[in-house]
């Protein structure tokens, strides 16, 4: 599983049907009669779970939106999160001892066992809910219900 929010389809009558909001997002902003390119890829891993963590993180910015000078994207949400729970490794100037970024790739989903994987969405939705004054189960509740 990427570091991105997967388009995730399923095969119907020959046909490719989008199972997830940012499926049917992406077919939205293709116009009618284009051409495009899909690398068909099977899944690995708790899709599911997949699914609704990038759903709980659009819930997180929706109600947190008020809380950011700027806009904040999920790709960027999941970047903090990562770096939060020590799977972002930094890039350190040899010079100065300064952070000057960091390596978000170093540990990707996709390389990650899938035990790992469901402590990272639980530390998730655990510093998620924290920020937003609820309980983890009732933030996690809601994105498996809108996933």
């Amino acid at each position: 599983m990427a570091d991105t929010e997967p388009l995730l389809f399923r095969v119907s009558l020959g046909t490719l049907r989008p199972i997830n909001g940012a499926a049917a997002e992406a077919l939205k902003a293709v116009a009618d009669g284009s051409m495009v390119r899909i690398e068909i890829k099977r899944t690995q891993g708790n899709v599911r779970r997949m699914a609704w963590y990038w759903v709980m993180l659009k819930i997180a910015i929706d109600n947190l939106a008020d809380a950011f000078d700027g806009p904040v994207t999920t790709a960027m949400l999941h970047k903090w999160l990562k770096r939060e729970a020590g799977l972002a490794r930094p890039i350190v100037s040899r010079r100065t001892g300064e952070i000057l970024d960091y390596d978000y790739d170093s540990i990707a989903f996709h390389n990650m066992p899938e035990g790992e994987r469901a402590k990272f969405v639980d530390f998730a939705s655990a510093k998620l809910a924290a920020r937003l004054g609820c309980h983890p189960s009732e933030l996690t509740s809601e994105a498996k219900a809108a996933a």
